[in-house]
């Protein structure tokens, strides 16, 4: 090669030519090295120059019109930023890139906004074919004509409020101009209940039908929201563009689908496996939840427009007199994410408006305070011993001590005052009318559901109870009661959860949201009250709903009504451990063991509409009953899929194989799902077929170590350190991974704390000095990379 372009060309000169060649582009055709143009008179006399000669350009083998423009410079990526303004002015073309020896830095002339102006990271070139869709596609947007919106799908008349929902429209219409314009960042505030997902879908299909756009992603953070997302909303053009959940494993199987959706867990696994320019569009559903230092450099890796979608954004608490990091304020604030630099969203259409504009449910609220929680409120609940949650033994305390509202039911319960609430929801519902509770723990949780089922007379005849507790880390028991929930005049009739039912459940027929534990978050506040906001006046005959409030929360968010106006502030995390003890109560009160859910697994049978708890068992366990059964299937099917996997360690399973896999896992006698298996081997990512590939010894799983090689190599690329800086970070991913076994949080005082590990890696001082006093940040932005 060197021959034919000469001694002067760099190994990047080379090493790109090579790349530039596999994708297609044919030396002296459509890929130039070094051609010389020349300038006009008024061109060289700004320039001081008569020529320009570029590294290498990428052309129209036809039209001969310049695609892209390349420049190599080694260690002098700002000379090449300097020679590309130049060959922009001179040459036009759609797209640059400055090469080096580690990097690929690449720029779209259309971009617009917040975006303008930066290079960005990627990890490949374009192919001709792929500048050509993109250039295509950006015709078709400049195009002056009409974009007709499917009103079937959004804006159109709804008979649940009367009239047509127009502002979805007007979302629609918002962001296809904002993409006109170039702006590659946006954000949509859209209250809960207003229907993000059914708009999402019709902006999906005006953009594939009008060429806008060929391949989309949309992003969600739980399995559960993926399912629905694709039963929901995308079945709705699915018999025109076809639209498949994508998993670890089967990305390349399902490429050519027009829509993927995909949990953000899998995403963080699989995203260097996907070019950075492969999707045109990537819509972040509940994106308030997404905002992490390693889900950022997913959203940094793709070159496409991005469109948040979320009911609550996010913007970053800072005390009086203290300033906040960059990366604090560019990672937690949600508009600053989505380019949004003044704090206000693309389009908004939020709870108060929705309310007063007939869209969404009223409500008033009913504080109810028992005697006990007045006492915690005030002045603490005094404790003298403690009662054993299985033999209710007494347990002496050496001194008394006083229990405070924000304390209480965390791991100490008390069952005199689940029962007061219970009663008070009896009290003030009518039989049979829906009800979400939200408790502080899971313990608190079943409590909570025990006194309900016992006040309500509950006699057990049913399967289902009239009140469940919605807390399983088993994703078909959560499934199988909230889609029996969701049934107006159906048991259960009172869903008790944590966080599962706070955010991506849609049961219109709710006629109360209850509150028996505080929280600091407005924006779980508004996800809370918005489990509430849908009209159901056909169904139900809901217009409105209560909340019942038994812990005085809607009074510290100061709610008028329409939620709150307090701003959703969120702390940075803090590199510290928290401490502070365990305070307990007296009497009727009892503790209940910290037993952590993280290390049991509740094994449930679902048969029709009919479900049975099997055991609560230990992982280790589970994972033993699986790898055993699995090992040595006795059906038949999965004995085939087995056998085909083995004759090919390369077969990919089709859907129909998946779900029997999916049915067989959760019969007798392994009783498992999915996401149990992920809890089990301690792998969020992971998919049954890569369980599986693991027990039948054909691919293992990676370990945690590998993970986290994987992603500190991620981490590491996405920042410009320099050789002291890398040396530093280096020694402690060692030290990470060194107490992976021990699960010690590794922050700045464990490590300068440490004798070995400041002698490994330098004082305090000195390590401060070498990132420029930064060193806290980064370490926060790597830990949150690593996910430790």
């Amino acid at each position: 090669m060197s021959n034919i372009y000469g001694n002067e060309a760099t190994s990047v000169d080379l090493k790109v030519i090579k790349q530039l060649e596999l994708l297609g582009w044919v030396p002296g055709d459509t890929l130039l090295y070094r051609p010389r143009y020349k300038l006009s008179e008024e061109q060289e006399k700004e320039y001081q120059k008569k020529y320009i000669e570029p590294d290498i350009v990428l052309q129209d083998p036809i039209s001969k019109e310049i695609l892209a423009v390349i420049e190599n410079k080694y260690k002098a990526e700002k000379k090449a930023f300097a020679q590309l303004r130049i060959d922009t002015f001179v040459l036009k073309p759609r797209f640059l890139y400055a090469c080096s020896e580690s990097r690929i830095l690449y720029y779209d002339n259309t971009w617009r906004g917040l975006e303008a102006g930066e290079y960005k990271v990627v990890d490949n070139f374009m192919s001709y074919e792929t500048m050509k869709e993109k250039i295509q596609q950006q015709k078709n947007i400049n195009m002056d004509r009409e974009i007709i919106i499917d009103k079937s799908i959004a804006g159109g008349y709804d008979p649940t409020v009367g009239k047509e929902r127009y502002y979805q429209i007007e979302c629609i219409n918002t962001i296809i101009e904002k993409v006109k314009e170039g702006k590659q960042r946006m954000l949509v505030h859209m209250a809960t209940g207003l229907g993000k997902t059914r708009m999402s879908v019709a902006l999906t299909k005006v953009m594939l039908e009008n060429g806008l756009a060929k391949k989309i992603l949309f992003i969600v953070d739980r399995r559960m929201l993926a399912k629905q997302s694709l039963d929901d909303g995308f079945s709705l053009i699915s018999r025109d563009y076809s639209a498949t959940r994508i998993t670890t494993s089967n990305f390349r199987q399902n490429k050519h689908a027009s829509i993927h959706v995909v949990v953000i867990d899998t995403l963080e696994a699989i995203f260097k496996e996907i070019p950075s320019n492969f999707y045109d569009f990537i819509f972040v559903d509940e994106c308030h939840r997404s905002i992490s230092i390693n889900r950022k450099l997913i959203f940094n890796h793709f070159v496409c427009p991005i469109l948040g979608l979320t009911a609550t954004p996010k913007i970053p608490f800072k005390k009086k007199g203290t300033e906040l990091s960059e990366t604090d304020n560019e990672i937690i604030n949600t508009y600053k994410l989505f380019g949004c630099e003044k704090s206000e969203a693309d389009y908004k259409f939020d709870l108060e408006r929705g309310i007063k504009e007939g869209f969404l449910a009223p409500y008033d609220v009913l504080e109810i305070k028992t005697h006990l929680t007045k006492e915690a409120e005030e002045e603490g609940i005094p404790v003298e011993y403690l009662l054993d949650p299985e033999t209710r033994k007494k347990i002496e305390l050496s001194s008394e001590m006083k229990i405070k509202l924000e304390q209480l039911e965390k791991k100490i319960i008390s069952e005199e005052r689940c029962k007061r609430i219970a009663e008070e929801i009896r009290k003030n519902t009518q039989y049979g009318e829906k009800v979400i509770l939200f408790g502080v723990s899971q313990a608190h949780c079943n409590v909570l559901t025990k006194c309900i089922n016992e006040v309500f007379s509950e006699d057990y005849s049913d399967d289902l109870r009239y009140a469940e507790a919605v807390i399983s880390d088993n994703y078909s028991m959560n499934e199988f009661i909230k889609n029996k929930f969701k049934k107006p005049y159906q048991k259960p009739y009172i869903a008790v959860s944590v966080d599962i039912m706070s955010t991506g459940v849609d049961i219109p027929c709710t006629r109360y949201i209850s509150f028996a534990a505080l929280t600091k978050s407005v924006g779980k506040y508004i996800q809370m009250i918005g489990r509430g906001t849908r009209l159901d006046p056909e169904q139900s005959g809901k217009f409105s709903f209560r909340v019942l409030d038994f812990v005085g929360l809607c009074k510290r968010m100061e709610d008028n009504g329409y939620g709150t106006k307090k701003e959703n502030k969120v702390k940075p995390k803090s590199n510290g451990v928290s401490g502070g003890g365990q305070r307990p109560p007296k009497g009727e009160y009892f503790l209940i063991d910290n037993i952590d859910p993280t290390e049991m697994i509740q094994r449930v049978l679902i048969l029709g509409d009919s479900y049975e708890v099997i055991d609560n068992i230990p992982v280790e366990k589970a994972k033993i009953i699986f790898e055993e059964k699995a090992s040595n299937p006795k059906d038949s099917d999965v004995m085939s899929i087995k056998q085909k996997v083995i004759t090919n360690k390369d077969y990919c399973p089709s859907h129909d194989e998946i779900e029997i896999l999916e049915e067989w896992i959760n019969k007798p006698d392994i009783y498992l799902d999915e996401g149990q298996l992920q809890k089990i081997y301690d792998y969020p990512q992971g998919t049954i077929w890569e369980f599986l590939l693991d027990v039948w010894g054909i691919k293992r799983l990676p370990t945690r170590k590998e993970r986290i090689d994987s992603a500190f190599d991620v981490f590491m690329e996405s920042f410009n350190f320099d050789e002291m800086q890398i040396k530093v970070l280096y020694n402690i991913k060692n030290i990470i991974i060194s107490n992976l076994s021990n699960h010690k949080d590794i922050n700045a005082s464990v490590i300068f704390g440490n004798p070995i590990y400041e002698r490994i890696i330098g004082s305090k001082n000195k390590v401060d000095i070498i990132f420029d006093y930064k060193f806290d940040d980064i370490l926060k932005n790597l830990k949150e990379c690593l996910n430790i």
